[in-house]
């Protein structure tokens, strides 16, 4: 399954890392590490988050990456990252 990053999601998460590196390089690591070990096991479809359903109408489903929550929507062939947000923000609408 191809793993596909929207460019929001991209840039939350090349956010949330540099903010992390000019603080400790090590943490950043670590979050990055988290992320891609969480993305792999949704793709392998073993397991899935919670539905939500935004204003639009449209239903996403997320996971913890503490402490951040990835939004993402999977169809047969990709897994589909929508954003990355830190839990201290307001979610996804």
């Amino acid at each position: 399954m191809n793993i596909v990053f929207s460019p929001e999601a991209e840039a939350d998460l090349q956010a949330g890392l540099d903010y992390l590196r000019e603080r400790n390089p090590a943490v950043a690591i670590k979050l990055a590490e988290q992320v891609f070990a969480a993305l792999e096991l949704l793709a392998s479809g073993e397991v899935d988050g919670p539905e939500h359903r935004l204003t639009t109408g449209e239903v996403v489903r997320s996971w913890l990456v503490l402490p951040y929550r990835l939004f993402y929507q999977r169809t047969e062939n990709e897994l589909r990252v929508l954003r990355l947000y830190h839990r201290a923000r307001r979610p996804i609408t």
